[in-house]
């Protein structure tokens, strides 16, 4: 039954339906056969970041969970509530999994933010170097985005070497484009 919820959620979402997922959202109460993150993600889809926070916030704090935290994290930075993002993981740092990291990486927006949390992160994933790669492009600072990528201890990705290049296309960087371009070459990178 829970699959089935949370399938029909994901149609709902794609479409995306604001009644169809108050009609599921209020069909699951009466079975609890949603995760909140599922219905969270739903209403973000629809264009509906307050009934995300709504639900939310109306959870228990035991139903609170990391899962629920980051869908509503992802919820607030896809609809530019930023600073709202951030705040859901104060004081929960040492629980954020890779997907909690990406997203509050990704909603710190400012350099200053995004370094200090990636700098409390123990063991980066090629995700999280691709997320402050992309914030120090978007800030100009190619240089540090470079020695940032030549730090990665994982193998770079097509990914990450992209959204450097897009940088230097964007900030004249042709030096740095080619010596990207030359890493892309040695790792086979298309």
């Amino acid at each position: 039954m829970r699959r089935q919820y949370a399938e029909l959620l994901r149609g709902a979402a794609a479409q995306p339906s604001l009644p169809l997922v108050a009609s599921l959202h209020a069909a699951s109460l009466r079975r609890a056969a949603v995760p909140a993150a599922a219905l969270i993600h739903a209403y973000s889809a629809c264009g509906d970041p307050a009934a995300a926070r709504s639900l939310f916030d109306g959870l228990p704090a035991q139903d609170q969970t990391l899962s629920a935290r980051t869908a509503l994290a992802s919820a607030m930075s896809a609809h530019g509530r930023c600073s709202e993002a951030l705040a859901l993981f104060r004081g929960v740092e040492g629980e954020m999994d890779d997907r909690a990291v990406t997203v509050a990486l990704a909603a710190a927006g400012l350099v200053v933010e995004g370094r200090a949390l990636f700098a409390r992160v123990p063991r980066p994933a090629l995700q999280h170097y691709t997320c402050m790669v992309e914030m120090l492009g978007r800030a100009g600072l190619v240089d540090e985005a470079e020695g940032l990528l030549a730090r990665v201890e994982a193998r770079p990705d097509r990914v990450i070497c992209g959204v450097l290049l897009a940088a230097c296309r964007v900030h004249g960087r042709v030096d740095v484009a080619e010596r990207v371009d030359r890493l892309m070459r040695k790792y086979g990178i298309a």
